[in-house]
C-alpha cells in the first residue's frame, strides 16, 4: 500500500488542500502500496473510478447497493461534495483484488448517488444495481484502542507503479484520541499513496474482520511521485464505529420502493394485462408510469416488498397461475427472469408480501386461500425460497381483501391490512413479537366498500413522515392517496387527496 493522499495533505503539521497533481499535496486518490491483497479476506473493497480514469480511489462495500468511502475523493475544487448523482460517471468495481483477472462474484457498477457525510470525511456511494453474492463488510462497533494493529488496503500507487492492477494491503498501528480521525503509523515499510484515499482501516476480532475507518489524508513518503525528501508515512482515517446509524439509515431499503429513489411506488395491472409501475413523489402522489410486464399479467396476484436475493433492491412478487414467483429487480424496477419459489396454489390465491416479519433479514409471504391465511417464511440465503406455510388464520379470509400496509404502530413489524368486502371495514392486524402472527385486529377505517373504493393497497410510508400510508381506486375511476393516522386505539386511515385522474376503472388490481 502506499500512503493515501486525499483531498487534503500534510505540510509542516497543518492541513493543506491539494493543488498539484503527483506534487507534495495529496490529491484524493492512488494506493497503498504493501503486499497483494488476499482475494478472500478483502473481496468486499471497491475500485472507484471517476471520468475517463481523471480521478482513482478505493471504497469498501456495506451493503449490498452501497460503498462506503471518503467524501474527498468527490470533492469539486471549492472542496465541496454535492450530494446527489455524481457529477462525473463514476465506475465502481466490488469483489476483485487482481483487476487482470475474472473473479467469482466480481461485479463493475455505475454510481448514481452520493450521500457525503455532513462532519467527516466519508461518502456513501450507491450503485445502479446491487451485488448479491458478495459480503459486505462488518462495520466494527468500539473504536480503535491504544496502539491497535491494523490493516489497511488500497489500489492506489506503489513504489513503482503509477496504477497498480492489484489491491495491496499493509500493517498499521492505530491511535485514537476519541475525535473523528485515527492516526496511522506504518508496521514496517508500507506507505498510504494516492488512490487509497476511501479504503478500508480493518482490525481482526474474535476472528471475524472489521472495518475500523476509512483513509482519510497522508503524507505519501515513499510513493512513486512523492520527492524522495517527503520520508514520512503517517497517515489519518475517519474513524466509522460511531456513524454506524448514519451508515445503517442511509443504506436501508425503503419499504415499496422499486425505483430505488427512496421512494415507495404503485405497481398496477391494467385491463391489457400489462404491468404497470408507477414510480411515487415522496408525497402519496406517483407519476407516469412504465410498462414492466408487457403481458400475462391478467389474474395475478402481484405483490411487492423486501429484497428476495439481497441484492439491495426490492423485488416483485406475483402468484401466476397455481405457481408463487418472484421476478427479480434488475434495477429502477426492470424485472428479470422469474423464480419459482411455491406452487400447487388455487388459482384465486391471494399473495401478499407483507415484509420481514420475524427479523431474520429475509422478507416473508402471506397467502390467502381456502378460507384461509398462510405464513410463507424466507429462507435466508442469497437465493430467492420460502419454507412451509404456517397456518395462521383458519377461519373467515374468503371475504377479506389483504394488503401489506408497512409498520402502522411503529414498533419495527410489518403488518397487515384487510378489507372486508361485506362492509367495507378496514381493520389493521398488528405484527406479534414472535415473528409469526398477527395481533387482534383494529380497526382502521369505515365505508371502503368495493362499490365505492373497488381496489385498496398499503403505500408503505408513501409520504415519508413515517407513518403507513393507503391507496384506492374511487368509484369515479381516480386514484386516491390517504394519509396514514393515530388515534388512542391504534393506527386509523387519514385524510385523502386525488392523486391519479379517470382512467383507474380499468385497472384491475394495485399493490
Amino acid at each position: 500500500m502506499s500512503h493515501v493522499r486525499s483531498h487534503r495533505a500534510w505540510i509542516g503539521g497543518a492541513a493543506a488542500v491539494a493543488a498539484v497533481a503527483g506534487g507534495l499535496l495529496a490529491s484524493p486518490a492512488h494506493a497503498l502500496q504493501g503486499t497483494p491483497a488476499d482475494q478472500a479476506a478483502h473481496s468486499h473493497t471497491a475500485r472507484i473510478v471517476i471520468g475517463n480514469a481523471e480521478r482513482a480511489c478505493t471504497g469498501t462495500l456495506v451493503a449490498p447497493q452501497w460503498v462506503l468511502s471518503a467524501a474527498s475523493c468527490f470533492a469539486d475544487a471549492t472542496g465541496t461534495v454535492q450530494a446527489g448523482a455524481p457529477k462525473t460517471a463514476t465506475t465502481v468495481t466490488v469483489g476483485r483484488t487482481d483487476l487482470t483477472q475474472a473473479s467469482p462474484g466480481a461485479a463493475a457498477r455505475t454510481a448514481v448517488r452520493l450521500v457525503p457525510h455532513p462532519e467527516r470525511d466519508l461518502v456513501m456511494v450507491k450503485l445502479d444495481t446491487g451485488i448479491a453474492n458478495l459480503k459486505p463488510a462488518v462495520l466494527a462497533t468500539t473504536p480503535a484502542g491504544a496502539d491497535e494493529a491494523v490493516r489497511a488496503a488500497g489500489f492506489g500507487r506503489t513504489k513503482t507503479a503509477w496504477v497498480p492492477d492489484r489491491l495491496h494491503t499493509a500493517s498499521f498501528t492505530a491511535a485514537a484520541n476519541g475525535s473523528a480521525d485515527i492516526a496511522l503509523t506504518a508496521s514496517g515499510d508500507g506507505a498510504v499513496c494516492q488512490g487509497d484515499a476511501g479504503g478500508p482501516v480493518l482490525r481482526e476480532k474474535n476472528g471475524t474482520q472489521e472495518l475500523l475507518a476509512v483513509i482519510s489524508r497522508s503524507w505519501q513518503g515513499g510513493c512513486l511521485g512523492t520527492p524522495a525528501t517527503e520520508t514520512r508515512t503517517g497517515a489519518v482515517a475517519t474513524r466509522v464505529d460511531d456513524v454506524r446509524p448514519w451508515i445503517a439509515s442511509t443504506s436501508y431499503a425503503v419499504p415499496g420502493d422499486l425505483t430505488g429513489d427512496g421512494k415507495p411506488d404503485l405497481v398496477a395491472v391494467d385491463d391489457a394485462g400489462k404491468l404497470r409501475l408507477y414510480p411515487g413523489t415522496g408525497t402519496g402522489g406517483i407519476v407516469a408510469p412504465t410498462i414492466i410486464g408487457t403481458g400475462g399479467w391478467a389474474g395475478a396476484s402481484v405483490t411487492h416488498r423486501g429484497d428476495w436475493n439481497g441484492d439491495g433492491m426490492e423485488d416483485v412478487v406475483a402468484r401466476v397461475g397455481n405457481e408463487v414467483r418472484v421476478y427479480p429487480n434488475l434495477g429502477g424496477g426492470t424485472l428479470g427472469a422469474p423464480v419459482k419459489i411455491a406452487g400447487s396454489l388455487p388459482a384465486n390465491a391471494q399473495v401478499v408480501a407483507i415484509g420481514d416479519t420475524n427479523r431474520d433479514g429475509k422478507p416473508d409471504l402471506v397467502v390467502k386461500h381456502s378460507n384461509r391465511i398462510f405464513l410463507y417464511p424466507g429462507v435466508v440465503g442469497a437465493d430467492a425460497a420460502v419454507g412451509a406455510p404456517v397456518e395462521i388464520g383458519n377461519g373467515g379470509w374468503d371475504v377479506m381483501d389483504l394488503s401489506a400496509l408497512g409498520d402502522a404502530n411503529k414498533d419495527g413489524r410489518p403488518d397487515l391490512l384487510a378489507r372486508d368486502t361485506r362492509d367495507g371495514v378496514l381493520w389493521a392486524y398488528l405484527g406479534q413479537p414472535d415473528g409469526k402472527t398477527f395481533g387482534d385486529r383494529n380497526e382502521f377505517g369505515r365505508a371502503y366498500t368495493v362499490t365505492s373504493r373497488p381496489l385498496i393497497a398499503g403505500a408503505a410510508d408513501a409520504d415519508l413522515d413515517g407513518t403507513a400510508d393507503m391507496w384506492a381506486t374511487a368509484g369515479d375511476g381516480t386514484l386516491k392517496f390517504y394519509r396514514g393516522g393515530t388515534d388512542i386505539h391504534g393506527p386509523v386511515d387519514g385524510p385523502s387527496i386525488q392523486v391519479g385522474n379517470s382512467g383507474w376503472g380499468a385497472v384491475k388490481s394495485i399493490s
